[in-house]
This record gives structure tokens, sequence and C-alpha cells, in this order.
């Protein structure tokens, strides 16, 4: 068997992917926040403009995410999945052009085009991750895949570092940083067509991955509905909206108060914290000798339960800026620099572990690749709406920052602490209800009132086995 066939090199693809793609995007976000400090003739990338700009981009991609299920059954997921990887570099270079030359008009286009694209691809990537590995192996492969979506921002970092570490300032970053960004983006467009499609793609055990017949939309839409009204995932969209709603607060937060090659520093740390964490994080939620359930609850404590804890030291340190009514530039040697960066260290590391974990989730509770693109796009539209509401909060008050100088970002700490403990009570009943992965199956020879207890994977196995024979 070619190895471009496996399940690992699609794994690697798509980490891939994200290395260039999404996650360099994020880091371009961040540094356009970084160069709008610096108003002049040569740059008329406004708070409002660019936060408006990301608030479109987020609210079309929780849109398309949720309807992705129908272009994947429509061309199939790898289609989708390179029809997501147009958008990027086109929102990055139009953030640049009006940060240099004043074109406005190009960031909500930009904005547009790259919140459809980012729509399919979060839901095709979501199915490929989840449903190419089979079930004992989910958070083994998980983890090559984390670790080069979270070294696109170590990518990110390191070059954000690079261009800028003399910088010991406040405003601006080099013009050079975004443009490198934008033609690494492009490049996720030529990989997207190296991956196989599922049913090319062989397990480890010579499964083949199961791969649902095509239905027409109308089909595809009442199973999504029937998907969303489901007790076990319809619990779950008021954790999936507040799990990302403290990333623009986050961004804010950094551009506000530190100087641009902390900033720098603090992408490049992150990231690798970020990756660290979320690999030995995937590794045990593949272990073996916890149950699937035993696993999901620990899990949950680990991740969820520290993220809760940890919005009480950012309630502390936000506290702490107000009593200092002018945002300041917190450099290396700052007094107070440790606390205040340790806090963004911890904000951003605990927050990919949450995300990983939502997936983990997702993955245990369905199977399938029509069926995993349904709740992995209700997963990652629900989580864009609530990145679209953090931009535009942001965008409202970074607009009184820059009109009247005075801005209180504790304010969306207590909407952020709020929404995430709220949440918390709908996800733990479906966390509470998750069962060990086994299915009553008919024995042949007893008939059909006796059953036996039957472990998915071999379930999974004997039924694509099954499919391939048929075929």
């Amino acid at each position: 068997m070619a190895f471009c066939r496996t399940v690992l090199a699609q794994m690697i693809t798509c980490g891939i992917i994200a290395l260039l793609g999404r996650s360099l995007w994020s880091r371009s976000l961040t540094t356009e926040r970084a160069r709008r400090d610096s108003l002049g003739a040569g740059g008329a990338l406004t708070p409002c403009l660019v936060n408006s700009g990301n608030s479109l981009v987020f609210g079309l991609m929780g849109l398309f995410c949720i309807l992705s299920p129908i272009f994947v059954n429509w061309i199939g997921v790898k289609k989708t999945l390179i029809a997501g990887t147009l958008g990027w570099s086109v929102y990055s270079a139009a953030l640049y052009q009006n940060n240099r030359y004043g074109t406005e008009w190009f960031v909500i286009l930009g904005a547009a085009i790259c919140g459809v694209s980012a729509g399919l691809y979060w839901a095709a990537e979501g199915a490929i991750i989840l449903s190419y590995p089979e079930h004992a192996k989910r958070g083994r492969y998980l983890a090559p895949w984390l670790a080069f979506k979270n070294s696109g921002q170590l990518t990110g970092g390191a070059i954000n570092l690079g261009l800028n570490a003399t910088r010991a300032t406040a405003g601006k970053v080099s013009y050079v940083t975004p443009l490198v960004f934008v033609v690494l983006q492009a490049l996720a467009v030529p990989v997207a067509f190296t991956l196989s499609p599922p049913e090319k793609t062989k397990r480890p055990d010579g499964c083949l991955i199961v791969v649902e017949d095509g239905t027409p939309a109308s089909v595809q839409l009442r199973e999504l509905c029937k998907t969303v009204t489901t007790r076990r995932i319809g619990l779950l969209p008021p954790t999936f909206f507040s799990s990302w709603l403290y990333w623009g607060y986050a961004s804010t937060y950094l551009t506000l108060y530190f100087t641009v090659h902390a900033r720098a520093l603090a992408s490049f740390l992150s990231a690798i914290t970020g990756t660290l964490a979320c690999v030995l994080f995937g590794i045990f939620l593949d272990s073996s000798r916890l149950t699937v359930k035993s696993r999901i609850r620990r899990g949950f404590v680990t991740s969820c339960g520290t993220f809760t804890i940890l919005w009480i030291w950012v309630l502390v340190v936000q506290h702490g800026f107000e009593n200092n009514p002018t945002p300041s530039s917190l450099d290396w040697h700052s007094p107070g620099f440790g606390r205040a960066f340790g806090m963004y260290i911890m904000l951003q590391t605990i927050g990919n572990m949450v995300q990983i974990y939502l997936y983990f989730l997702i993955g245990t509770i369905g199977d399938g690749t029509l069926e995993l693109s349904r709740s992995t796009g209700l997963l990652r539209g629900v989580e864009s709406w609530g990145q679209c509401a953090s931009f535009g909060t942001s965008s409202r008050y970074l607009t009184a920052l820059v009109q009247i100088q005075k801005f209180s970002p504790f304010y969306t700490t207590v909407i952020n602490v709020t929404f995430w403990t709220v949440s918390l009570v709908s996800v733990l009943v479906t966390i509470w209800e998750v069962q060990d992965k086994k299915i009553l199956v008919e024995s042949p020879a007893a008939g059909s009132e006796d059953t036996e207890v039957v472990p998915a994977e071999a379930v999974d196995k004997e039924a694509s086995v099954e499919k391939a024979q048929n075929v």
C-alpha cells in the first residue's frame, strides 16, 4: 500500500494545510491588528473596518460550515476541502492592501470570500480528521495534525518575531510580514490537491472508510435538522459558541498592552505551548487504559475545568489594568510583564485544548463522513458565530478607544465568563450520557431476540469489508 493512501498521510496533508492556511491567517490577523495602532496617511486600516471584516468572515463561515454537508455530499470531501483553501490569502492580501494603500472595498469583498471558503474548509477538514482514522486510534492520529496546526502559529510567530525583534515600541510592524503570510497561505491550495479521497484511503487494518451514498440536498437538510435536534448534539451548541468567544478579547488584549516584539514573542511561545499541550492531551484521549466514558469525563475536567479556573486569573489581571486609564506598552523588562504575559500564554494554550476536546467528543458520538461533516460543521459553524460576536464586541469597544480614548476590556471578560459558565451546564448533560463505544448487534445463530455486545471498532471493520465486497 502506497504511503500516500494511508490515514497518516492524510493527517499530515490536513496538518500542512492547517499550517499554511488557517494558522498563518490567524497570525496575519494579529499582525494587522498590531499595524493599525499607527493610522497615518499610508495606512487606513481602522479598528472598526477590520473588526467589521472579521465579523463578516465569521458570520458567513458559521453559515457555510453548517451547510457544508450539502457540498460534501454533492462534490465530495476532497473538492470541498480544495474550495475551502481559496479564501485565506485573499483576505490577508485585502488587509495588507488597505493598510498600505487605503483600499476599503477589497477588505469587505475579501472577508466575504474568506467566510464562504473557510466555512467549507472547516467542515471538510473535521470530517477527514475524524472519519478517516478508526475509533481506537483517533486520538493518536490527531497528534500529527495538531502538531502541524500549531506549527502554523509557531511559523507565523517566528516570522513575526524575526522581522520585528528590534522594535521595542508599540505600533506598526514591518510591511514585509503580511506579504510573507499571503504567499504562504496561497500554497495551501496546491497541497489540498494531494489529499486522497476516502474511498481510496486504506486504514492500517485494511478496512475501507465508510462513505455514505449521495442523496439530494433536501435529504441532507432534513438530516442536518435531525442532527441539531438530537439530545446528544442539540445540547452542545452553547459550549461551541462560548469556546471561541475569548479569541477577540485575547487579540485585543495583546494589541493594547504589549510592544511589537513582545506580541511577536507571545505568538511564538503560545504556539509552542499549545502544540505540546494538545499533542499530550490527544495521546491521553486515545489511552487504551481508560474506557471511553472515563476519557470523556476526565478530558472535560482537564480542559474545560482548567479553562474555567483560568478565567478567574484573567479577571484579576484585567482588573489590574483598569487602574491605568491609558493602555500600557509592556516590554520584556517592564514591571508586571510576567503575570500579564503568562496569562495570555495560558489562555491560548488551554483554549486550544478545549477545541481538541470538543472534536474528540463529536468524533466519539458520531461516525461516517457525512454524519461527521454534519456534526463538525455544526461545531465549527456555531464556534464561528462566537468569534463573530467576539470581534463585533471588540469593534464597538475599539472604536470607542480611538474616538474618546476610553476603553474597558474588563466588560468583555465578564461576558466571556458568563457565557462559558452557563454553557457548561448543557455539555455536562451530554457528557454524563455518553457510554462506552459498544453496539448491540444481532447474533447470527441466535435469531432476532438474542444479541451480543460487540466493540464499535469491530462493527466498523465488518461494515467496511462488506461494503468493499459489494463494490
